[in-house]
C-alpha cells in the first residue's frame, strides 16, 4: 500500500486544516497526530567491514468528508505512534550487518454523504508502540542481524 499526495491535495488539505476550525461545517471535528520517532544506527570495523541500517516512516493519513447539509456533530481522529529502531554492528576482520526497520501506515477516514440525518458520534484512535533492535558481533566471520516491525491500521466510519 502506497500513500501518494500531490502538490494540489497537500496545498488543499493545507488550507482545509486552517480554514475548518473556523467554519461552522467543522463543529466537532478533530484530527491529531502525534508521531515520535527515534533512529540510531552504529558501525564499528578493523580490518573489515561493519554495516548499520535503522530507519523509522511513518505515513499518517486522517480526513474527515461530509457532503450533506449538517455537519457531524462530534468527529475524532488520533494516531499515537512511538517508534524506535536500534542497529549495531561489530566487525574485527569480518563482516557484520544489522538492520532494524520501523513502518506505520495508519489512515482513519469519516465520510458522510447524507442530508439532514441525526447526530454522528465517531471516534478513531490508532495509539502504536514499536520497537525494532538488532545486533551484529563478528570477529573473522560473518554476521547478520534484523529486526523489523510493520504496522498498518485503515479505521473508517461511512454513514
Amino acid at each position: 500500500m502506497m500513500l501518494r499526495i500531490s502538490l494540489l491535495s497537500g496545498a488543499t488539505a493545507l488550507a482545509l486544516l486552517v480554514i475548518s476550525p473556523l467554519s461552522a461545517a467543522s463543529a466537532g471535528q478533530r484530527n491529531s497526530a502525534p508521531t515520535y520517532q527515534n533512529a540510531a544506527g552504529n558501525a564499528f570495523g578493523l580490518g573489515g567491514s561493519a554495516g548499520a541500517l535503522s530507519a523509522n516512516a511513518n505515513a499518517i493519513d486522517q480526513s474527515n468528508l461530509r457532503l450533506g447539509a449538517k455537519p457531524p456533530s462530534r468527529q475524532s481522529n488520533s494516531a499515537y505512534t512511538v517508534s524506535t529502531a536500534l542497529s549495531t554492528a561489530l566487525s574485527v576482520g569480518g563482516t557484520a550487518d544489522a538492520a532494524s526497520l520501523n513502518t506505520n501506515l495508519v489512515n482513519q477516514g469519516n465520510a458522510g454523504f447524507g442530508g439532514k440525518k441525526g447526530p454522528v458520534v465517531q471516534l478513531n484512535s490508532a495509539p502504536t508502540v514499536q520497537t525494532a533492535v538488532g545486533t551484529a558481533v563478528s570477529i573473522g566471520g560473518d554476521a547478520s542481524a534484523a529486526a523489523i516491525n510493520t504496522n498498518g491500521l485503515s479505521q473508517g466510519n461511512l454513514h
